[in-house]
């Protein structure tokens, strides 16, 4: 729609701080979705044919005429069909993991493609790779799901997860397209399993339908806060900004990193403008049913992309990395760290070291091959285990007693805590962040470097402390002294 994306730049340009045309259109196709949404509920469950040629139909309208992504809607599509004959026609244990690299390489192929377009404009631009990231995780999902549902199959290391999603039978075309053409979340997510396809497109319950509007537009709301976050200040605070050196002229470290903090809150609240309001259409089309409790209430799935709150105000580093990108979390989890620390064959366990190590690999490949991801998710992954380790070793400290019999003195000392925790876990993913938004190698280091690389050596100090001078005995050697002192009582157990 040559004229929709007209209207939408002269939008963007007269009102919208000029925002590139492409996340504008993005969000227009996510509006949209709300009025599909409405539609797609008021089909009767009894038609479930109808349920799945309107989301096939749906989609197809909205990333190709809306969004004009074409080219992405024909590799999805052939992509859809070669995966759906490797699930139904492969018996053999590795099926998953050949559906997984086949999905993985054309998605490879995808960014790699978008990458030289990138480089020979010079313009970085939101295309089809976003949701064939999505179409992957669900494909690669199913096909895993389809192999733990097998009868003539034992799995007796299953999580209770994947128990819950596996599928006994593969589903038929129609179900199978329905699915991974889902028209709500399609280009933004959440990605999610086929069993919770299919409790939607079951869903005939009056008393839960009416619960959907009041749930889906609060999310909508919450997007639109966050979309005139991004709108108001993107041009403000940019990573790019800090990748020049006269931005340091007249700055103290203080004043960099402030700015660097609010640089990442400004950067995330374009990805929860988008998350939340794909969550929300989602929702509304009836997405996260799970049937009722022993009461006969209405229970409702955990649909996110994202906990705003987990990655604003979290005290830990690992409260904010689950947090953030729910749904890519969950398939990294259930389906590859979980599927790769045991063999197909025979279960057998694998060391869960290079369970983890494959487990990140997979994740920079997922995201594409720019230097930058590779930069945050390395040090990220290293600042991840350090912060582990502080909080095995300094817990201690700062912990309440369990009867919460606590001193004045005990409770600001715990109160601070958590605050560091939160000002140090804020600092370190905002500053790991920086090279995932700037993505080239050299003005990724130089911004690093500017900052004096503060994390990454903060990161080899704490290890070194801990793992070469033995910074954690001197510490259990003191709380110990202090619990043992005269006045005090000692084996109490301690409240995290």
């Amino acid at each position: 729609m040559q004229l929709l994306n007209s209207a939408l730049a002269r939008l963007s340009e007269d009102y919208l701080g000029g925002i590139s045309v492409d996340r504008v259109v993005t969000v227009v196709g996510v509006l949209l979705s709300y009025v599909l949404a409405h539609a797609f509920q008021r089909i009767p469950a009894r038609m479930a044919a109808a349920k799945h040629i309107f989301s096939i139909v749906s989609t197809i309208f909205l990333f190709g005429p809306v969004q004009e992504q074409y080219t992405g809607l024909i590799h999805m599509a052939v992509g859809s069909a070669a995966i759906y004959g490797l699930i139904r026609w492969i018996k053999s244990a590795y099926m998953p993991y050949i559906v997984f690299l086949v999905a993985m390489l054309h998605m490879s192929y995808s960014h790699i493609q978008r990458q030289i377009h990138e480089r020979s404009t010079g313009a970085v631009v939101m295309d089809y790779t976003g949701a064939q990231m999505v179409f992957v995780i669900k494909v690669t999902s199913l096909a895993f799901c389809v192999y733990d549902g097998r009868p003539n199959v034992v799995h007796p290391h299953m999580s209770a997860y994947q128990r819950k999603n596996a599928i006994s039978r593969v589903p038929g075309v129609l179900e199978y397209l329905g699915y991974v053409f889902f028209f709500a979340g399609f280009s933004v997510g959440p990605a999610f399993e086929l069993a919770t396809y299919r409790k939607m497109i079951a869903l005939d319950d009056t008393r839960a339908r009416r619960q959907l509007p009041r749930r889906a537009y609060r999310k909508l709301l919450e997007g639109a806060f966050w979309m005139v976050i991004y709108v108001a200040y993107s041009n403000v605070y940019t990573y790019q900004a800090m990748t020049k050196p006269q931005f340091y002229a007249h700055r103290s470290l203080l004043s960099s990193a402030l700015y660097m903090c609010t640089t990442g809150l400004v950067v995330r609240s374009a990805y929860y403008t988008a998350w939340k309001m794909g969550e929300g259409a989602c929702i509304l089309a009836g997405l996260g049913f799970d049937g009722y409790d022993a009461h006969g209430a209405v229970q409702w799935m955990d649909i996110a992309n994202v906990h705003v709150r987990g990655v604003e105000l979290g005290s830990s580093l690992r409260q904010l990395i689950d947090s953030w990108n729910v749904g890519t979390n969950t398939w990294l989890r259930h389906h590859v760290y979980l599927r790769i620390s045991r063999t197909p064959a025979d279960g057998a366990r694998a060391s869960s070291t290079r369970a983890t190590v494959l487990t990140f690999l997979v994740s920079a490949w997922w995201h594409g091959f720019y230097p930058g991801y590779y930069l945050t998710f390395v040090l990220i992954a290293l600042a991840a285990n350090a912060a582990r380790i502080l909080r095995r070793n300094l817990h201690a400290i700062a912990a309440l007693p369990a009867d919460n019999h606590a001193s004045a003195l005990r409770r600001c000392v715990k109160c601070a805590y958590d605050v560091a925790g939160w000002i140090l876990s804020k600092y370190t993913l905002d500053f790991a962040a920086a090279p995932f938004m700037v993505l080239s190698l050299q003005p990724s280091m130089q911004l690093w470097r500017d900052n004096y690389f503060v994390v990454p050596l903060a990161v080899l100090g704490i290890f070194i402390a801990f793992n070469v001078l033995g910074a954690g005995r001197f510490i259990r050697s003191l709380v110990g002294q202090s619990q043992s002192a005269p006045g005090k009582k000692t084996g109490k157990r301690l409240k995290k």
